[in-house]
């Protein structure tokens, strides 16, 4: 056998795990940028004897732990689903779409409630004070716009029709159904662009959508195997403990994913599973939007989110070195954006967002990133939605041709309408 060489490496996912260590077989690839394999490293502390020598005899292993990370582009795949649903612990039963759009209320009101019904094909809008809005007889006919029979591009046009409401394409042709969105009981589209979804029955595009685990319970854990990295090792018990997504200009969407595992064992068959064009794929920061506050800053420069489950040092049973299960501490959301700085006058004002370090007003941030053609005018699309963040700081630096403002953020856990972070993906992957 030749010298392992990185370019030969392969890793393959598979699950989920009905039982927190036992292996099942891996079904997807998992498209590396760079080398990774499953890391067995033991606790090792000296034997704490005292030889009359004032020497050390040698060591005693307490412990065993095993780790990776994996490097990858972020990508609308079936591996990446497995990844982001171990990181968030919650995924929605996938459902075929045919398009999609935002809804923004930009009206004078201090909350506007969006309910959808597919049952009753309506989008129906609330406003007033959070909690206790009333239905707008400016949306619709007393709140209730009637969906029956439109598309995508009669719904936007009607919409932007009321002074207070403001909507754009997400994905989707003109012509594409928009008479059943997703059930939604109710999302806030105040100062933040709410995410509308609608179905088909045979577009072959379909929507995954990942949330936080908010009950008592672990995560669920993938079979993970990696190959040409001197032994083909086989993971199983594994979680993402903790992953980064990051972008920039002229740049490709890069995410890193730290797993931790409870298991790991050598020689193994080599995995048969095969590339295929969606693990290929990658998004793109230029083809994106980064939207703070309900307003897209088209000069963004960079962005990077790291979602964190912070699990413990704990899980091992008697009778074993090994991790029998994992314990997940808080989940945390954080993160940085750096744009062009821009007047107080502006709109969007990069001011308006710094001042909010020191008022320590909420705001809200929405990044998508878009990457190969799916269908007629739909591409790959992942959501990153964070309807409340407050920053933690700011500071401006000087680039060659212009100021630049950069926010770090955190995203905040409040009374709404909304989970405290989502993320919306599109695949032609229907399992």
């Amino acid at each position: 056998m030749g010298t392992p060489k990185k370019a030969f490496t392969k890793a393959t996912i598979g699950g989920m795990e009905s039982e927190i260590g036992t292996a099942v077989a891996r079904t997807s690839r998992i498209a590396l940028t760079d080398f990774s394999y499953l890391i067995e490293k033991p606790t090792k502390n000296p034997k704490d004897i005292i030889t009359g020598r004032n020497t050390t005899r040698g060591f005693d292993i307490d412990a065993i732990d095993y780790t990776s990370e994996l490097a990858t582009n972020l990508a609308s795949n079936k591996a990446t689903g497995m990844l982001l649903h171990s990181l968030m612990g919650v995924r929605v039963a996938k459902t075929q779409v045919s398009c999609g759009m935002s809804l923004m209320y930009v009206g004078a009101q201090k909350s506007c409630k969006i309910v959808a019904s597919s049952n009753g094909s309506t989008l129906t809008s609330y406003v007033g004070d959070l909690g206790s809005e009333v239905l707008d007889e400016d949306f619709g006919i007393d709140g209730e716009l009637d969906l029956t029979g439109k598309t995508l591009g009669t719904l936007v046009a009607a919409i932007n029709e009321y002074s207070a409401y403001e909507t754009a394409v997400l994905y989707g042709e003109a012509t594409a159904s928009a008479d059943l969105p997703i059930n939604l009981v109710a999302t806030q589209a105040k100062n933040r662009k709410a995410l509308i979804h609608f179905t088909s029955a045979d577009s072959g595009i379909y929507l995954d959508i990942f949330k936080p685990n908010f009950t008592n319970s672990e995560l669920p854990t993938f079979s993970v195997q990696m190959d040409g990295v001197g032994d083909n090792q086989l993971g199983s018990g594994a979680v993402v403990d903790a992953a980064s997504i990051s972008g920039d200009l002229k740049a490709k969407i890069k995410a890193t994913w730290s797993l931790i595992l409870t298991k790991v064992i050598g020689s193994q068959s080599a995995s048969v599973v095969s590339m295929t064009e969606a693990d290929l794929d990658s998004l793109k920061f230029a083809e994106g939007e980064t939207i703070i506050d309900g307003k897209k800053y088209c000069y963004t420069k960079k962005i990077s989110l790291s979602v964190a489950n912070n699990h413990g040092d704990e899980g091992y049973c008697q009778g074993s070195l090994l991790k029998s299960k994992h314990v997940r501490g808080e989940f945390g959301v954080s993160g940085n954006v750096t744009i062009v700085a821009t007047d107080v006058s502006d709109n969007p004002s990069t001011e308006t967002e710094r001042a909010k370090n020191l008022s320590n007003a909420v705001s809200s941030l929405l990044l998508t990133f878009s990457g190969r053609k799916l269908a007629t005018g739909v591409n790959s699309l992942v959501i990153i939605d964070l309807p409340t963040i407050q920053y933690s700081e700011e500071s401006k630096s000087a680039s060659d041709a212009s100021i630049d403002q950069s926010l770090n953020f955190t995203a905040i856990d409040i009374e709404g309408y909304d989970d405290f972070f989502q993320i919306h993906m599109l695949s032609t992957d229907a399992t």
